[in-house]
């Protein structure tokens, strides 16, 4: 049934979760692996690499209550039972506001939305724009999650958390079971190119293209990319396995949604609230990783005194000052650090850190709306930018450039950008990269830009050619 007067219902929680002390010596990823096999709905977020300090804890999420996900001017809610209410309104994300509460007190995870936001979903946040949107994924979707397992890395501990004690609310029975079972094993998995959504020659056009529009002065910079396809057969447990080796990131994350999984490590977090203090981190120029810690610095070096890169990156922390300052109190915006390095697998960043007081009238969910999507992966000025990027892009980005990560219970939300991540429905997949246009770029150091980003999530899914596979046999 659907109405447009009707108001989803609201969940109601105790004030408090209740917190388990489940074990102290458990492979959270092979608990996971256990999960990912059992339920349709899950996901696994965590901290790795060198840059792993930016969350302590790691989650695991199963078998969510509801998922909760948009389709134009409609909000769908399905319950476990899998019957589903949809709700007409003109801004289905604000809806969500009707459905979670913000005021659990706890410091620590406790639950809430996880999932993804489609980068179509600028749509509900921006009236002059109508991006295209994605035929494989949602503008966004959720599941709505009231318990969960959590691992302190710092003391090795694993947590359960819940807030009802009935059987549904309750799963420890449940989550000890699963402990006690042995890890499955991975099944195959063949990963095989299908072509790209853009050529060498469709790019240097779309670079042309957005250099005439600087000189017009329509804007400063673009981030224009394409996607690389592919087929994907069995067990994909083994790409996220395998990119937790190979590509180490600050933001893992492994969500599936039945046949749609998002499965990344991206370096960038886009947005986090912590107790009312909003922070972004945006990541805005590219050198790759030397061979010892000397070349290192020779590239972080010629990087950071780069006219272009300067100036690009300077554009992109005033476009998240202006961001962050929409919805924060007045005279608390502050850029805490600007132009660090951070070192990822296989590139290096200029990294800056802005971070600004949350205001009275605004919450978690119009504080995200008032910085999505990443300023890195849209241009400057933004709206402009994604006019243009929708134009010379043959489809929708999907999640890519959007975001994937959790509106919490608590009032908090944390939220990385879907970038070095393969996006999946079914056995359909993609990846997609861009790069930044300004006017003294040149197509060919852009697409070369474009490929090197590519690296770490090329060398892991080229490990599943179907060449590499049968050797493995």
């Amino acid at each position: 049934m659907s109405s447009y007067n009707k108001k989803p219902q609201r969940i109601t929680l105790p004030r408090k979760p209740k917190y388990i002390t489940i074990s102290s010596a458990c492979d959270f990823f092979d608990l996971f692996k256990k999960v990912e096999k059992r339920f349709d709905n899950c996901f696994m977020l965590e901290s790795l690499g060198e840059e792993s300090f930016i969350s302590r804890h790691s989650i695991i999420g199963f078998d969510p209550e509801k998922l909760i996900w948009a389709e134009g001017k409609q909000l769908f809610i399905q319950e476990r039972d899998g019957s589903t209410e949809s709700f007409e309104s003109d801004n289905p994300y604000y809806l969500l506001r009707d459905i979670v509460p913000q005021n659990i007190l706890s410091r620590g995870f406790a639950g809430g939305l996880t999932g993804y936001i489609g980068y179509d979903s600028m749509n509900y946040f921006e009236p002059t724009l109508d991006l295209q949107s994605s035929e494989m994924f949602d503008a966004f979707r959720f599941g709505l999650y009231k318990d969960g397992l959590i691992l302190d890395k710092m003391t090795g501990e694993v947590f359960y958390f819940y807030y009802d004690d009935d059987s549904t609310g309750n799963r420890v029975a449940l989550v000890n079971s699963m402990m006690a079972e042995p890890t499955p094993e991975n099944g195959p998995f063949v990963v095989t190119p299908a072509g790209e959504s853009m050529s060498k020659a469709d790019h240097a056009n779309a670079v042309a293209k957005v250099k005439q529009d600087i000189i017009e002065g329509k804007i400063f910079q673009c981030e224009v990319g394409f996607k690389k396809w592919f087929d994907m057969e069995g067990d994909t447990i083994n790409l996220y396995e395998q990119l937790r080796e190979v590509n180490p990131s600050p933001q893992m994350y492994y969500i599936k949604f039945g046949e749609q999984k998002v499965i990344g490590a991206s370096p960038e977090l886009l947005f986090r609230v912590r107790q009312g203090e909003m922070e972004t981190f945006p990541l805005a120029g590219t050198a790759k990783r030397g061979k010892d810690a000397a070349e290192d610095t020779a590239f972080a070096r010629a990087l950071l005194n780069d006219p272009k890169e300067i100036a690009e990156h300077n554009m992109i922390v005033d476009l998240h000052r202006n961001d962050i300052g929409r919805v924060a109190r007045f005279g608390t915006v502050k850029v805490r650090s600007l132009m660090d390095i951070k070192r990822f697998s296989h590139v290096q960043h200029i990294s800056s850190e802005i971070v600004g007081i949350m205001a009275e009238d605004h919450d978690m969910f119009s504080a995200l709306a008032s910085n999505f999507p990443a300023g890195t992966l849209t241009g400057a000025p933004k709206i402009e930018a994604m006019k243009i990027i929708d134009d010379l892009e043959n489809d929708g980005r999907g999640p890519y450039g959007g975001a994937v990560g959790q509106f919490s219970f608590n009032g908090d939300c944390m939220f990385a950008i879907p970038i070095r991540t393969v996006f999946a429905k079914g056995n359909k997949a993609y990846v997609q990269t861009c790069g930044g246009n300004v006017y003294d770029s040149n197509a060919e150091d852009e697409y070369e830009e474009i490929q090197r980003k590519f690296a770490g999530t090329k060398r892991v899914l080229d490990s599943f050619a179907p060449a590499n596979t049968q050797n493995k046999a």
